[in-house]
């Protein structure tokens, strides 16, 4: 497919009139049209190899504190990268249209369920105060997420290297963000009850955000995500490694003493350990085992414990903050239960509650996705987005089930996309593509899997 156009060259000869034509705009600003001009050819670059923006998205994840802001849009690297790729893949995709007849349709993942979901977010936003806002929010960050982060990558990821490529760059990134997180503890007061695992500067920049739970969410999905690379490298030594780095990424993600990273890092190991042994290997549940493994976790752990109850006395305010949230989100919800006040109009609540801001000061997103819903798109929004969100994990978990030889490239995709999914049940991050990716790597993974299988067993009743 990719022969069809790659022959055709005389097309960057388009770049030509594009730098004349960008450079008279600019007024003969060399600086500005020569810019225009890389983003062209930025541009066709992805459209010649189009996973190469995927393997940028990748790696730019935990990046989450470098922006770009034009005018009142302001756009996240991670965000900024993927519309450019989201504006190639269009074109890739206009252009096998017209020029190849034998194209490979598009896969539209769950389309019936997330536009659902979407046509409530539009119908609230058109029955709230704030009409344009609302609608511009349901787009910004609804539908883009679906498109940029879902739709996309699973049209993209074809074969299994690229799809190896894209989890090597998103843990490398990932390792080097938990490097980070374990000289931040270097730097720090031990005697202080604050001493945690959290971002500090670049070069005076905080290029990974400047709060621990955006470490968090990073290290939980990465911790597990690492494991499918055992799918690629088999070797013992191999494999030794990589179980090293994935305990020192969720060890990371523990020392940041987050109350959300913790849950969640729980239950991914209970899910992990569940279907690993009473599914992939068949045994019975040893009673006796299971006691004595929760035994020795408080034993090692209690030191932390004992860490994480000192930090909560000195940070009730955060959980007062939280409560505060979430009675806004109630009251809310009572006023307007079925649509809700319009998506994206949470803020606003809040800064419209003189408790809040009298206490706290600047309004805040809600802390939790089902909040948010709640508040914003009513109890049809909190339906159609948990239906949506239910026939994706349940996809992938049937897949799991159905193809236990795969385990090791679909369980640890399966438990990390679970685990970053429910950390936004109390945090910011629901419509992000550092959720949403995660969870499209394990639709990938699941898809290419049963495609492999399916070939094998149709050769085999050939044969």
């Amino acid at each position: 497919m990719i022969n069809v156009y790659k022959k055709k060259y005389y097309w960057f000869l388009l770049l030509i009139p594009v730098f004349l034509f960008s450079l008279f705009l600019s007024e003969m600003d060399y600086l500005l049209a020569s810019l225009f001009l890389l983003a062209c050819a930025f541009l066709l670059m992805l459209f010649l190899k189009i996973e190469i923006g995927l393997y940028l998205i990748a790696f730019s994840l935990p990046l989450i504190g470098i922006a770009f802001k034009i005018n009142f849009l302001e756009l996240p690297l991670v965000d900024f990268l993927a519309l450019f790729v989201l504006l190639s893949f269009v074109l890739r995709e206009l252009y096998f249209y017209f020029y190849d007849k034998n194209r490979s349709k598009l896969i539209y993942p769950f389309f019936s369920y997330f536009i659902a979901f979407f046509s409530i977010c539009l119908l609230s936003s058109l029955l709230s105060e704030n009409i344009i806002g609302s609608l511009w929010y349901s787009f910004r960050w609804i539908l883009f997420f679906y498109l940029a982060f879902i739709l996309m990558p699973v049209n993209i990821v074809k074969n299994g290297n690229i799809l190896r490529n894209i989890l090597i760059l998103f843990s490398f990134s990932s390792l080097i963000l938990a490097l980070f997180g374990v000289y931040s503890l270097y730097i720090q007061d031990w005697q202080d009850s604050f001493f945690r695992v959290k971002p500090i500067p670049v070069f005076g920049h905080y290029i990974f955000g400047n709060n621990y739970n955006l470490l968090s969410e990073i290290f939980l999905s990465s911790g597990f995500l690492i494991l499918s690379l055992k799918h690629w490298f088999k070797e013992e030594r191999a494999s030794r490694f990589i179980n090293i780095l994935s305990v020192f990424l969720l060890l990371t993600a523990w020392l940041t003493f987050g109350r959300t990273a913790w849950i969640s890092i729980v239950l991914q190991i209970i899910v992990y350990t569940s279907i690993y042994f009473l599914v992939i290997k068949g045994r019975k549940i040893d009673f006796k085992s299971v006691f004595l493994i929760l035994l020795s976790f408080v034993v090692i752990a209690s030191p932390f414990i004992f860490k994480m109850f000192s930090l909560q006395e000195a940070n009730i305010s955060s959980t007062q903050n939280r409560l505060l949230l979430t009675d806004i989100a109630i009251k809310a919800f009572h006023e307007k239960p079925l649509l809700g006040y319009g998506t994206g109009n949470f803020v606003n609540l809040v800064a419209s509650n003189i408790r809040f801001v009298s206490k706290y000061g600047d309004p805040l997103d809600s802390h939790g996705v089902w909040q948010k819903l709640l508040a914003e798109n009513g109890i049809l929004g909190i339906v159609f987005f948990a239906l949506f969100s239910f026939v994706i994990f349940r996809k992938i978990y049937l897949g799991v089930l159905k193809n236990k030889n795969d385990y090791k490239l679909l369980l640890p995709l399966f438990v990390a996309s679970l685990g970053i999914y429910f950390y936004q049940f109390f945090n910011t991050s629901y419509y992000k593509g550092r959720v949403w990716l995660i969870v499209a790597l394990a639709l990938v993974a699941l898809i290419l899997v049963e495609k492999r299988n399916k070939l094998k067993q149709n050769e085999s009743i050939k044969n």
